[in-house]
């Protein structure tokens, strides 16, 4: 037999196949694949995604603090007073009236009570808000005690108003009523001045009157009544011949201040020394000016802006959802704030590994994917980070500190591992221009899209010009 015909033997004397020996170069070839830039590359996708899981992990701890952020304001409204909405005051008075209903088949006729609600005329309300930060463990919430003066009248031609409503009034049981939202924030003895005299004190409550809670209702779902307010009974002259009114409260509350255009005209001014303010609901200031040292603002009504009659039937006020809304803003609720950089993390994510693997492209050593899963933890720490510390510094201070300290850690290790301080150095270039560049987009929500997609346009231009010769098969090494 010659040498070009034979074939290794095993233990057992029995002929071994010949491809055998060509094993290590396919097992180069292999490996050689698997180290090539177009298979990190895919990789590099893979760990991005994955790293989306501890991401939303983040995110939930993020709404968790959130929660209880929102549960400590609420213990402390408790014990100072919750967001207040005042809606009034209506001169609420009973109708007599026969209604019939079915019961086991017959139609009976009773003689029930309905209420008719009127408006004043001209209603002015004078709000000067005090405001302070009450703190609770590590959380604040912005409080403030109201001081309002309610002025207006009630038109002389009320009774024909009442002509138009079924049934027979009750002008004896006639009462003005006014909704308070958290009536444990009244601070003084509240009361009214009719005409100009003495000072008659209210009531608790408001009989059978109530008031709906702001929110998304119409006719065919029931509104949440609202219940807190006062009232005051009014005599039948008084209801026959108009009058006017003065009320003065001393009121707390937090986090927002609200006032329902009850008059046919209602003009509302507020003022307060809280530097913050939000201006919310259907109708917005005409006039307002804001400085360091906090703000003032004016509201004009007219009756047609309204929509609504100035006569309505029911016991329940209207004008819940047409309110005149001040909020005493937080500067940044960085829980909100976080949960958005969250949203940014797959594009941040993806920059950085682009960055890195530029980087291992032009050095000498490679940058392991066990490396690159490390890098990208190290990302998702900087959000557990970033929430840590602006709960104790705020959100602006509690960036820097979170960013530099992510990208000083991410830049040394990839110098270490490229053997290179200089391209440490423009890593840490890279990681510090990504961070600004988000914080900024977190600044300008109306411009955040727009940087985004220039963003993105702009790192995909320089990886395909920076990556332009490689060879992603890896496999000339080989040729």
């Amino acid at each position: 037999m010659t040498d070009t015909d034979s074939s290794p033997e095993g233990p057992s004397g029995e002929p071994q196949p010949a491809f055998i020996s060509q094993s290590p170069d396919r097992a180069g070839t292999v490996r050689t694949v698997l180290s090539s830039p177009g298979i990190k590359f895919i990789m590099i996708g893979f760990i991005s995604m994955a790293l989306l899981i501890p991401t939303l992990l983040v995110w939930g701890l993020v709404e968790e603090r959130g929660k209880r952020a929102e549960e400590v304001s609420a213990r402390i409204a408790t014990g100072w007073g919750g967001p207040q909405i005042l809606n009034g005051p209506y001169l609420a008075v009973p109708f007599e009236v026969n209604r019939n209903q079915t019961i086991d088949g017959r139609i009976v006729w009773q003689t029930v009570t309905e209420w008719a609600l009127l408006m004043p005329d001209t209603l002015n309300v004078d709000t000067r808000l005090a405001t302070e930060e009450r703190r609770l463990s590590i959380y604040t919430l912005p409080v403030y005690n109201a001081k309002i003066n309610v002025t207006g009248r009630f038109p002389p031609n009320m009774t024909e108003d009442l002509r138009q409503i079924e049934g027979k009034p009750d002008l004896d049981r006639a009462m003005l009523v006014m909704s308070i939202a958290d009536i444990t924030g009244i601070r003084s003895d509240a009361g009214v001045r009719i005409d100009g005299g003495a000072l008659m004190p209210f009531d608790p409550g408001m009989k059978a009157i109530s008031s709906a809670v702001p929110g998304n209702f119409d006719k065919y779902s029931s509104p949440v009544r609202l219940d807190g307010g006062v009232n005051r009974p009014i005599g039948r002259t008084l209801v026959e011949n108009g009058f006017t009114f003065a009320i003065d409260l001393s009121l707390n509350g937090s986090g927002s201040f609200a006032i329902a255009p009850a008059g046919q005209t209602t003009r509302f001014s507020a003022e307060a020394n809280w530097p913050h303010p939000g201006f919310e609901g259907l109708f917005l200031p005409e006039e307002k000016t804001i400085d360091d040292h906090g703000f003032s603002a004016k509201w004009t009504i007219p009756y047609l802006a309204r929509g609504v009659d100035r006569v309505v039937t029911g016991p329940v006020m209207p004008l819940a959802n047409s309110l005149m809304t001040v909020n005493m803003v937080e500067p940044v609720k960085f829980y909100q704030v976080v949960a958005r950089t969250l949203k940014y993390s797959i594009g941040f994510f993806s920059v950085v590994f682009l960055a890195v693997f530029i980087i291992e492209l032009k050095s000498a050593r490679k940058v392991h994917w066990v490396q690159y899963v490390l890098t990208g933890l190290a990302l998702v720490v900087f959000y557990v980070l970033l929430l840590a510390l602006a709960e104790h510094t705020g959100f602006e201070i509690a960036y820097v500190l979170a960013s530099f300290a992510t990208a000083g850690l991410i830049s040394t290790y990839v110098g270490s591992v490229t053997g290179s301080v200089r391209r440490g150095v423009v890593l840490a270039l890279v990681l510090a221009t990504a961070y600004a560049i988000m914080y900024l987009i977190l600044r300008e929500d109306e411009y955040a899209l727009l940087a985004g997609a220039l963003i993105s346009f702009v790192t995909i231009a320089a990886t395909m010009f920076s990556t332009r010769k490689v060879d992603w098969s890896g496999m000339s090494k080989t040729g």
